[in-house]
């Protein structure tokens, strides 16, 4: 009579486990959400491979620029002389949700900041050439596009102004070191003669990758 009677518990035992397990809505298909986040980001830095750290203090001296010869003299300055090159901008870019067919981009800026001394009747040109990338780091489209004979600070865009160097930039990562926007700084006379004065002038560069 017992095991009779403990026959429905065990019974219903089986069947509230059952309940349990399962619900009404269980199908042979299962899913649940999965989120992915990616931060909007904007990096630069300047890298200078003549001495193979980030650049640092660059240094021009009209001294270094008299035309040899018997007629060498002040004033007779080879300006093709005053050249410094090989320095390239790094850049990362992850611009916001649209991409390119909603005109999302950032630019490069260059200025030399306020407070910057800079001799009158001279320009420092700065010219960039076309992005080289890693693989797969980007494209030419998302790279940006240099500023065509590059920018020049001083007389034509006066100090704490803006000059733009690339544009149109997407999302892109240049690489480190020898990668990005190779660049050439050269001076320029913009002026009269008379403009000159003799002293030592510091100017501090500033590139910005704007943001969106």
């Amino acid at each position: 009579m017992r095991v009779i009677d403990l026959l429905p518990v065990v019974v219903l035992s089986a069947m509230v486990h059952v309940g349990f397990s399962q619900d009404n809505n269980d199908t042979n298909v299962a899913t649940h959400p999965l989120n992915v986040s990616i931060p909007e980001v904007a990096l630069i830095d300047v890298y200078d491979n003549n001495t193979g750290l980030e650049a640092a203090a660059i240094d021009f001296d009209l001294a270094d620029a008299t035309s040899g010869g018997t007629n060498s003299e002040a004033g007779l300055y080879n300006f093709q002389d005053l050249e410094y090159t090989d320095l390239w901008i790094n850049y990362t870019s992850v611009t916001g949700a649209g991409g390119s067919g909603f005109d999302v981009s950032r630019q490069i800026d260059v200025q030399m900041e306020a407070g910057s001394t800079f001799p009158s009747s001279f320009d420092l040109r700065i010219t960039p050439e076309a992005p080289v990338i890693v693989a797969n780091g980007g494209t030419v489209d998302s790279a940006g596009t240099v500023t065509t004979g590059g920018v020049a600070l001083g007389t034509t865009t006066a100090i704490g102004t803006n000059a733009t160097l690339v544009s149109g930039i997407e999302s892109v990562y240049t690489g480190d070191e020898t990668q990005g926007v190779r660049l050439t700084y050269s001076l320029e006379q913009n002026g009269n003669f008379a403009g000159y004065e003799a002293g030592v002038y510091t100017a501090t560069l500033r590139y910005t990758l704007s943001d969106l």
